[in-house]
């Protein structure tokens, strides 16, 4: 039996990874799917959590990156039409789980998320899901309590750089600090004649060629919540 623990780098996964070594100690094999679209600073957290965790952690990676995705597509991703997800991380996981049963896959979902259920791999047959958050009754308090016991900080940014569910202000944040990344994603707009953002969203321009201008003239976008944000994407 093979015990596989599914990583995002996010909070829950990460308390989930590092307190499940703690109080039921076994051979655990860490997996993660990248995107190929993740931020300097996601990528140094990934380092880091596999010193403190002793072992390396398996990047289980498509035959293609987000941004060749998006090539071979011929448009970008949208809430209508997330086929990032399922052909980028669904996929990929599915296979790799198929490939090492007998397994036990353990997710991080806590339990104060009663009603998300998580991605569905189709392998309830096959695998035996195990979610230890809800199990141990931990919540956002407790994961949060937990990783600053343990000192370590997330990263602002756990998905996709260029994401059409994150805010303006994330936008903002991704021209000021990573111009060649902003550059790309205003490449994947004039390429595909659609934009990341919704012109419905607000009375900001819709296009990232837009944005970049109000950014150059000053123009600094409200912090806000992202609300649920790619939920798919922090399995």
């Amino acid at each position: 039996m093979k015990h596989i623990v599914a990583l995002s780098g996010g909070k829950d996964s990460t308390a989930l990874a590092l307190r499940l070594a703690e109080v039921e100690p076994r051979e655990y094999e860490y997996v993660w799917t990248p995107t190929g679209d993740e931020l300097p600073p996601m990528i140094e957290h990934w380092k880091r959590l596999e010193d403190r965790l002793g072992k390396s952690i398996r990047r289980i990676t498509a035959p293609v990156t987000l941004v060749q995705l998006t090539k071979e597509k011929h448009m970008l991703p949208n809430f209508r039409a997330r086929f990032c997800t399922p052909m980028l991380k669904i996929r990929p996981f599915q296979a790799y789980m198929l490939n090492n049963l007998p397994a036990t896959a353990y997710v991080g979902l806590r339990a104060d998320e009663e009603s998300r259920s998580g991605a569905d791999y189709g392998l309830d047959l096959y695998v035996t899901t195990r979610h230890p958050l809800r199990e141990w009754g931990w919540g956002l308090s407790e994961v949060g309590a937990y990783l600053a016991s343990c000192g370590v900080e997330i990263p602002p940014r756990t998905d996709c750089a260029r994401c059409f569910y994150q805010t303006l202000h994330e936008w903002y944040l991704l021209w000021r600090d990573y111009p060649n990344i902003y550059a790309s994603a205003v490449d994947d707009e004039d390429r595909t004649q659609h934009t990341y953002r919704s012109p419905q969203r607000d009375t900001w321009p819709a296009d990232l060629r837009g944005l970049s201008v109000r950014f150059k003239a000053g123009d600094i976008p409200t912090i806000r919540a992202r609300g649920e944000g790619c939920r798919f994407c922090s399995l």
